[in-house]
């Protein structure tokens, strides 16, 4: 029974990782040269933040196609392109996930305690919870760049 219950908090520790590591949203930095410019992102689904820089903007982590636009009066605009991709502590969440085939072996034809097993089984659980809340909550996503500097150069 302690087995089991040891088994179950590891699960529920190593479950939705990205979303306890790293949360919903994520800040991106921007800076220019000369600071003072107005720096906008804007992504799919009427995602806009602005600011002035150096500016720490943040977006849901599910946010995409994204692009920082770097504005001053005087100045050629620039932009950036911000890729959204996975995160690494995502990938965590597939580890608990073994505990499904685990329970599968335990009990089946070669045995196994009755408890060991279900606590297998809670532990594949958790894992697969942790994919789910994590693609949910949109914590999976990281973006890059998420540090931006930009030059700003002179009209002519």
């Amino acid at each position: 029974m302690n087995r089991c219950i040891a088994l179950l908090l590891a699960g529920c520790l190593f479950s939705s990782c990205a979303t306890m590591t790293r949360g919903r949203n994520e800040v991106i930095s921007v800076d220019s040269d000369p600071s003072g410019a107005n720096a906008t992102i804007k992504c799919a689904g009427n995602i806009s933040v602005s600011g002035q820089t150096p500016a720490r903007l943040t977006i849901p982590r599910k946010a995409d196609l994204c692009r920082v636009a770097v504005e001053k009066s005087g100045m050629r605009a620039e932009s950036v392109v911000i890729e959204r991709g996975f995160n690494g502590s995502y990938w965590c969440n597939f580890i608990p996930t073994l505990g499904l085939p685990t329970y599968m072996l335990a009990s089946g034809p070669f045995g196994g305690s009755d408890s060991s097993a279900y606590g297998w089984l809670a532990v594949g659980l958790a894992g697969g919870a942790g994919l789910l809340i994590d693609r949910v909550t949109g914590a999976m996503y990281d973006h890059e760049p998420n540090v931006i500097k930009v030059t700003l150069q002179p009209l002519h």
